[in-house]
């Protein structure tokens, strides 16, 4: 019989005070256990540095509690390449800035530009992490997961990337293509689920006309590709998460391994002290600010162990899949 698998995942670290706090305190608290990190923000470097001491501290039994991944970004920080591509804007502070994933322009990114930038952003936290392996891929904006053609060279690159280095005996594994609700999973405000609020988030941002390319015969075709390079990931993700910060909904969410055997990812978005938001960093949402905060009050709430015990679930980094 299948494992009922569960990785609960902390998205966005790396990029300012706010966030980073919100996730430590999470980490600390044993609510997650995996982090994905940028590595296209200022001080990225020496958040991670402190992540990977936090992750030292942590340490139970001589097991680690939490581990790091990628949250690989084309909309958020500076381009790791050091020159304008498809991917950048004009040069502003001795950087080229992504461009902002609002209404973004699919069709004039180069490939190429794609597949040079998630290498070089591998490369450097892999450098930043040591002999520590990337736990995953994720990506900032989901804007990977909304092209074919970017997700083709999006996977391929994971790949190839992950055999010509030694400490990957396989692929890295990325996040589920699959959604919560496309994989027949419902949510708690199931009556408007054609309007959650990651969906909304994505129609603002100028996605709406991409909505065809997220069907449910899309995404499995997306899985089946990432399937025959050996690249893992869950059955789906808990997208559901978002703009729904309450202790409810994830109590909901959970329940709904009762009657079924599958694995997921829970996405979350936190964020612990003063709020920073007008001057959120490049390709934040400083909108979203507050609702961070409610996400993790909600999270430090949510009684995991309990759930666990119920209902069977084996909590799991991403790597272990």
């Amino acid at each position: 019989m299948k494992e009922k698998k569960i990785i609960l995942t902390a998205d966005d670290y790396g990029a300012c005070d706010f966030i980073d706090n919100g996730i430590k305190d999470a980490l600390i608290k044993g609510k997650i256990n995996v982090v994905s990190t940028f590595v296209t923000h200022q001080s990225s470097e020496e958040r991670i540095k402190n992540l990977l001491e936090l992750r030292e501290e942590l340490k139970t039994n001589g097991e680690y509690t939490f581990n790091i991944g990628l949250h690989f970004s084309i909309t958020s920080g500076y381009s790791l390449q050091e020159k304008h591509s498809s991917l950048t804007r004009n040069k502003t502070n001795n950087n080229f800035y992504f461009k902002e994933a609002k209404k973004y322009k699919f069709r004039k990114i180069d490939e190429k530009d794609i597949q040079e930038e998630l290498t070089i952003q591998l490369k450097m936290l892999d450098k930043y992490l040591v002999d520590v392996p990337i736990d995953h891929v994720s990506n900032h904006h989901g804007i990977t997961y909304l092209d074919l053609d970017f997700f083709d060279i999006y996977i391929k690159t994971i790949a190839n990337y992950s055999s010509i280095k030694d400490k990957y005996q396989r692929p890295i594994p990325i996040r589920s293509p699959m959604s919560w609700l496309k994989s027949g999973l419902m949510y708690l405000d199931y009556d408007k689920r054609f309007k959650t609020p990651s969906v909304q988030q994505g129609i603002k941002l100028g996605f709406g006309k991409k909505l065809f390319e997220v069907t449910k015969r899309k995404l499995k075709k997306r899985m089946k590709s990432a399937k025959k390079l050996n690249i893992r990931f869950p059955d789906c993700l808990a997208d559901t998460i978002y703009g729904q910060p309450y202790l409810e909904n994830l109590c909901f969410l959970v329940d709904q391994y009762e009657e079924n055997n599958f694995s997921s990812e829970f996405m979350f978005h936190l964020g612990k002290g003063q709020d920073l938001s007008e001057t959120a960093p490049h390709g934040i949402n400083p909108d979203y600010f507050s609702t961070r905060e409610k996400e993790l009050d909600a999270l430090l709430q949510f009684d995991l162990p309990a759930y666990l015990t119920k209902y069977k679930i084996k909590r799991i980094f991403l790597n272990q899949l």
